[in-house]
C-alpha cells in the first residue's frame, strides 16, 4: 500500500449506486464484526481479500444499493479498478497498475491483490453440529420440453394482397367448362384438320404397310407356306402354321423397327445431335419479326442484390426415359402439337388485347430451377391471377423455342408496364414474380409504391436475401423480426449499406442493434468499431474498451487509433510489453495489428516507433509467422530512411514458425504429474488461459501453469466454446436434460439459460446461434434471455449419425436405408445462413465390386475443416486400422498394430490433415496417443499417458485437448507446434 495517512470516516459515495464492492476497514470494525459483515453480504461468486487495513468483498457483478444505509465503504467500478469514488482522468495513468484505490481525504491509499490473502468463507462455517443429508435439488428458471419457434412467418400471398388478386370471370369459367365438354369432338376434328407432320406421319405408316408385305412374302417362301390357305381360311387357324409364320412376321417386323431406332439414337447422341426434351412448337401462329425486340436486355436496373438461386433439382428417372421413348416413336409430336395449342389459344389472347384472360394463361418463363423435368400433359388456365405459395415446390416444364421465349418476355413486359401505369398494382407483381421469375425487381416495385408491409411478406414468402428480408422489414417498422433474421443470418453490414443512402435514420437504428449483437457475442472491438461512427453513442464503446483485455495487441492499436486521448494510461504498461522477454509474442502481435491498420499509420506511428527494434530483435530470436517483406514494410512505415539503410533487410535470418505436421522426426510427449480433481472438459482461451470443468465442483478458470484465476460455482460435465473463444455454454446433464448456463469471459457474468432437451449438439457457436439435434431435426437456438428457434430444417427419413462444425460450414452424416441397404448420405451446410451447399452420398467400394472386403466396419468420422468424411474399417488378419475418405474407393492402412480387444476403447479424433488415435494399452496401465498424418502416411507424434483408466479428448480449430479423471491436461497447438500440460 502507499501513500497512507489518518482514516477519516466520510465515504463520498451517496444514494443509490451500482456498486462493485465493500470495503470494511479495520478502524471501523474488529475481525469478529468484519466476518458477520462479510458472510451477510456474500453471495455466490463473490471474492474476499483480507488486507493488512481491512477486508474487501468483490461483487462479480455490478449491484444497486442504498450507500447511505450500508454498513462499510461502497466502491464503484472505474476502468477495471475498485474505486470509493469516481476518479479524475488525469489520475488514471498514476492508478492504472493497482486493483484497489481509497481517497483519504485529499491522497489516495492504493492496493494490489497480491498483498492480500483470498479467504474462503466456507472456512468460517462449523457444520460439525448440523447433520448434512444428500439432495438432489435444482433453483431451475426455465425447462424446455419442446424450444420455442420464433422464426419469420410466410404468409398466404392472398392475405398479402388483402384479397385483392381478382377473381376469375364468369365467361372464363364457362369457356372453361366448354372445353371439358368438347373434348371428344376436338378429337374428331383433330383426325380431320390433320397437320402437315401427321400427314408425313401417315406416308410412313403405307410405307411401313407395304414393307410389312414384303417380308411376308418373304418368309412364305423360305418356309414353303401355301398362299391358298388364305383363300380356304387355315391361314387363320390358330393350330395351324400359318398363324405361327403370321406371328412370326409381327415379331421380325417390330424387332427390325426397334433395332432401326435405338441404333438410330446411339448415333444422334454420339454425335451431340439429341436433345432430351420435347419442345412445344405452334404450327398456325407465326411470329412477326417486329414482335421481337432489338436486344435482349428489356429489365429495369435494380440496385438489389441478386438472390441466390436454390439448388437445380435433378429430372425425375421416369420422366427422362419416358421422354427418350416418346422422341424414338414419335410420340413428342404429339405431345407438341397439343402443347403448342395451347400456346396459340394464350398468343391470341395477348393479341385480342384480353389482357386478363391472356394473364390466366401464361405460363412463367425464365426459371427452371426446380422442374422434375418433361411435362407430357397440357396446363389449364388458373381460375385466378395469384401468386404460388412456395419457390420450393416439384414442377414439370414445357421447353418452348429460343425465339418463343423471347417473343413471351416481350408480351409479359409490356403487359407489367401497361398494368404499373394503370395502378393495378397486384396484377403487376404477379406478372413480375410467377411469369417473369423477377423477384428483386417485384420487391423494388413495391417499395416504389410504399407497400413495404407487401414487399417484407413477399420476401419471406419467396425467401429472397437475407439482407433485403431485413431492409424491408425495417422499412416496414417490424424491428423485431428484423434484428432476429439479422442476428441469425449475420448480415447487419450488408443491410447497413443497402440502406444508409436512402433511409440514414433506420440505418443508425439498425447499426446500433448491430452494436449490441457484437457485444452479446462479447466481440468488443468489433462492436466499437460498429458504433463509432455514432457520435452520440461513443460512450457505449467507451464502456466496452473497459470490458477488453487491457493488455491485448488488438485492443492497444484500437485504443490507439479511435481514443489517442487515453494513451497515456498505456504507458506503464507499453514500457513493460517492451522490456519483458516472455511477452515477445505480444510484440509479434502489435506488429501484425499495425500491418493490418496501416491506412491509420500517422495515429500509430508513435507505438511502432517504440517497439520496431525490439520486434526486429524478436525475429530473428523467437519462432514467428512475420516474412522479410513484413519487417520491411513495418521499417517503411516508420517513415524513418536512416533505419532503413542501418537495417539490411536480406540478411535477416528470420525464426520460422512450423506446424507439428511439418515435423521431420517423431515427437514424444508425456503426460504431466496426477493431480487431485476429475477433469470433464476443457478448453483454451484467446488469452493463453484455460478453462475447466469439474463437474459438480463447477469451473476453473487458470493459467497455463495451472494456477488458479477465477471460479465459477456452476456445474458443467462439457462446454460449447463460441468462435472467439471468449464465450462458453456450461453443460450438464440431468436426467434426460440439459442445465445450460452461459458464461461471458470477459465480463466474468453468467446467465442460467435452463433445461433443454435435445439429441446431441455442435460443441461450438457463434456467440448467439447454437445448433442443436433433436429428432433428426437440425435446430438454430438464438441464445438469449430466453431461448428460441431461429432456424430448423428435418432430415427425416435420414437418422443424423454424426455432425461437426467450424466457422465455415456444418456437416452432418446420415443414415438412411434405401434398396433395403443401410447408406450414409451427407449434407453440408454453409454457414452463418445455413444454405445447403453440398449433399452427397459416400460411395464404398462394395457398392462397385459388390463384394465386402476382408475385415470389419469399425465406423467413420468427420472433418469440418477439410469437409471430408473418413470411413475407418479394422483388418482383423493384419490387425491393422484402415481409412479412406469419402471420395476414393480404396482403403489405406494406418502403421498401427491394434489388437480387437485395443479396438473396442479406441478413440478417434480429427483436426485437418491429422487423426489422433486414443488407444489403450493391453495391460491397463495407460493409453498412447498417435497423431497420424494424411498424406505423408507417417504418424508425427505420441504421447505417453500412463496410469490413467479414463482419458478424454476433443479437437476444436487446430487445438487438441486430452484429461483424464486424476487432474491431468494436456494441450497440444498443431499450428505452432507447442504444448502445454499442468495438473489439478
Amino acid at each position: 500500500m502507499e501513500n497512507i495517512v489518518d482514516f477519516i470516516p466520510n465515504p463520498t459515495l451517496k444514494g443509490d449506486q451500482y456498486i462493485a464492492g465493500i470495503w470494511f476497514p479495520t478502524q471501523w470494525f474488529d475481525s469478529i464484526q468484519r466476518r458477520r459483515l462479510l458472510i451477510k453480504h456474500w453471495f455466490l461468486g463473490c471474492t474476499i481479500y483480507q488486507f493488512e487495513h481491512g477486508d474487501l468483498l468483490r461483487f462479480p457483478t455490478l449491484r444497486s444499493c442504498d450507500c447511505d444505509n450500508l454498513e462499510g465503504w461502497p466502491l464503484i467500478l472505474e476502468n477495471g479498478i475498485l474505486c470509493s469514488t469516481q476518479l479524475p482522468k488525469k489520475l488514471f495513468a498514476k492508478v492504472a497498475d493497482y486493483h484497489l484505490i481509497l481517497i483519504i481525504g485529499n491522497q489516495m491509499a492504493m492496493y494490489h491483490y497480491d498483498e492480500a490473502v483470498i479467504i474462503d468463507p466456507a472456512q468460517w462455517v462449523d457444520l460439525a453440529e448440523y447433520q448434512l443429508c444428500t439432495t438432489e435439488t435444482y433453483a431451475v428458471n426455465v425447462v424446455y420440453d419442446d424450444v420455442p419457434d420464433f422464426m419469420e412467418q410466410s404468409k398466404p400471398l392472398e392475405q398479402i394482397f388483402a384479397g385483392k388478386m381478382p377473381l376469375s370471370s364468369p365467361l372464363m369459367q364457362q369457356y372453361i367448362e366448354q372445353l371439358q365438354k368438347n373434348a371428344k369432338q376436338k378429337q374428331s376434328n383433330q383426325q380431320t384438320n390433320t397437320p402437315p407432320h401427321f400427314q408425313a406421319a401417315k406416308k410412313f405408316r403405307l410405307i411401313w404397310i407395304a414393307y410389312a408385305f414384303f417380308v411376308f412374302l418373304i418368309f412364305s417362301h423360305l418356309f414353303n407356306l401355301d398362299l391358298s390357305s388364305l383363300y380356304y381360311g387355315s391361314f387363320i387357324d390358330f393350330n395351324g402354321s400359318g398363324f405361327t409364320y403370321l406371328i412370326m412376321c409381327v415379331i421380325g417386323l417390330v424387332t427390325i423397327k426397334v433395332i432401326r431406332k435405338i441404333i438410330k439414337f446411339i448415333n444422334m447422341v454420339k454425335q451431340g445431335e439429341f436433345d432430351n426434351v420435347i419442345e412445344a412448337k405452334t404450327f398456325s401462329y407465326k411470329i412477326k419479326n417486329n414482335d421481337l425486340p432489338p436486344n435482349n436486355n428489356h429489365s429495369i436496373n435494380s440496385t438489389i442484390p441478386a438472390r441466390q438461386r436454390p439448388k437445380i433439382i435433378n429430372p425425375s428417372n421416369w420422366r427422362k426415359y419416358l421422354t427418350v421413348f416418346a422422341l424414338i416413336t414419335k410420340l413428342s409430336q404429339l405431345i407438341a402439337f397439343r402443347q403448342g395449342k395451347y400456346l396459340e389459344t394464350m398468343l391470341k389472347k395477348f393479341e385480342q388485347g384480353d389482357l386478363q384472360d391472356a394473364l390466366r394463361y401464361a405460363i412463367p418463363i425464365n426459371d427452371n430451377a426446380c422442374s422434375t423435368g418433361q411435362s407430357f400433359g397440357v396446363p389449364k388456365p388458373r381460375s385466378k391471377l395469384s401468386l404460388s405459395e412456395s419457390i420450393y415446390g416439384e414442377a414439370s416444364s414445357i421447353y418452348l423455342p429460343p425465339e418463343l421465349i423471347e417473343h413471351l418476355n416481350v408480351l409479359y413486359r409490356q403487359s407489367f408496364d401497361k398494368l404499373a401505369k394503370q395502378n393495378k398494382i397486384e396484377d403487376a407483381v404477379f406478372v413480375l414474380v410467377e411469369l417473369l421469375n423477377n423477384l428483386n425487381e417485384a420487391l423494388e416495385f413495391l417499395v416504389q409504391h410504399k407497400r413495404y408491409a407487401q414487399a417484407m411478406e413477399l420476401a419471406i414468402t419467396r425467401d429472397a436475401e437475407p439482407e433485403l428480408i431485413v431492409k424491408l422489414c425495417c422499412l416496414a417498422n417490424d424491428w423485431n423480426q428484423a434484428i432476429m433474421i439479422a442476428r441469425r443470418d449475420n448480415v447487419f453490414a450488408n443491410t447497413i449499406l443497402l440502406l444508409e443512402q436512402e433511409q440514414p435514420a433506420i440505418a443508425n437504428k439498425l447499426r446500433v442493434e448491430w452494436a449490441k449483437t457484437l457485444a452479446d457475442k462479447a466481440e468488443w472491438l468489433a462492436a466499437i468499431d460498429a458504433i463509432w461512427p455514432l457520435p452520440e453513442y461513443r460512450y457505449l464503446a467507451e464502456q466496452w474498451f473497459s470490458n477488453t483485455e487491457k493488455l491485448n495487441a488488438k485492443t492497444i492499436v484500437k485504443r490507439f487509433i479511435l481514443m489517442p486521448d487515453s494513451i497515456a494510461e498505456l504507458k506503464t504498461s507499453l514500457l513493460s510489453i517492451k522490456n519483458n522477454p516472455d511477452e515477445h509474442q505480444l510484440r509479434f502481435d502489435i506488429g501484425k495489428q499495425i500491418l493490418l491498420h496501416q491506412q491509420y499509420i500517422d495515429k500509430l506511428r508513435v507505438l511502432l516507433h517504440m517497439f520496431i527494434n525490439i520486434i526486429i530483435a524478436d525475429a530473428i530470436t523467437y519462432p514467428n509467422q512475420l516474412t522479410r517483406a513484413d519487417i520491411a514494410k513495418l521499417i517503411e512505415l516508420t517513415g524513418e530512411k536512416a533505419l532503413k539503410f542501418d537495417i539490411p533487410i536480406s540478411s535477416l535470418i528470420m525464426v520460422k514458425q512450423h506446424s507439428l505436421m511439418e515435423s521431420i522426426d517423431l515427437v514424444k510427449y508425456h503426460c504431466p504429474e496426477m493431480g487431485y480433481r476429475a477433469i470433464h472438459d476443457m478448453v483454451a482461451l484467446a488469452n493463453g488461459k484455460y478453462l475447466v470443468a469439474l463437474g459438480e465442483a463447477g469451473i476453473l478458470l487458470v493459467s497455463k501453469n495451472g494456477k488458479q484465476l477465477a471460479h465459477f460455482m456452476i456445474a458443467a460435465e462439457s462446454f460449447v466454446i463460441s468462435d472467439n473463444r471468449l464465450q462458453v455454454l456450461a453443460l450438464i446433464k440431468r436426467d434426460s436434460y440439459y442445465r445450460i448456463h452461459k458464461v461471458d469471459l470477459t465480463t466474468e457474468k453468467s446467465v442460467d439459460l435452463g433445461l433443454i432437451k435435445f439429441q446431441f449438439c455442435q460443441r461450438q457457436f457463434d456467440g448467439i446461434n447454437w445448433t442443436i439435434v433433436n429428432n433428426n431435426c437440425i435446430e438454430v437456438i438464438n441464445i438469449g434471455s430466453t431461448l428460441s428457434v431461429v432456424w430448423r430444417v428435418d432430415l427425416s427419413p435420414n437418422k443424423i449419425e454424426q455432425g461437426v462444425r467450424d466457422e465455415l460450414r456444418e456437416i452432418y452424416v446420415t443414415r438412411v436405408i434405401r434398396n433395403q441397404k443401410n447408406k450414409l448420405e451427407v449434407f453440408t451446410f454453409r454457414l452463418p445462413q445455413h444454405r445447403l451447399s453440398r449433399r452427397y452420398d459416400i460411395k464404398f467400394i462394395e457398392d462397385i465390386y459388390g463384394t465386402p472386403y476382408v475385415g470389419e466396419y469399425y465406423g467413420f468420422f468427420l472433418d469440418a475443416e477439410l469437409d471430408i468424411v473418413f470411413y475407418l474399417k479394422y483388418d482383423k488378419y493384419k490387425s491393422r486400422l484402415m481409412y479412406k475418405r469419402d471420395y476414393q474407393y480404396q482403403y489405406i492402412g494406418i502403421p498401427l498394430t491394434i489388437s480387437p480387444e485395443q479396438l473396442k476403447h479406441l478413440i478417434v479424433l480429427s483436426s485437418g490433415l491429422l487423426t489422433i488415435l486414443l488407444v489403450k494399452r493391453e495391460d491397463g496401465s495407460g493409453w498412447d496417443i498417435y497423431f497420424y498424418h494424411y498424406s505423408t502416411g507417417t504418424i508425427k507424434a505420441t504421447i505417453d499417458w500412463s496410469g490413467s483408466c479414463s482419458l478424454s479428448g476433443r479437437c476444436v480449430g487446430g487445438q487438441c485437448y486430452f484429461y483424464d479423471d486424476k487432474g491431468r491436461l494436456l494441450h497440444v497447438n498443431i499450428k505452432e507446434s507447442e504444448v502445454t500440460s499442468f495438473s489439478i
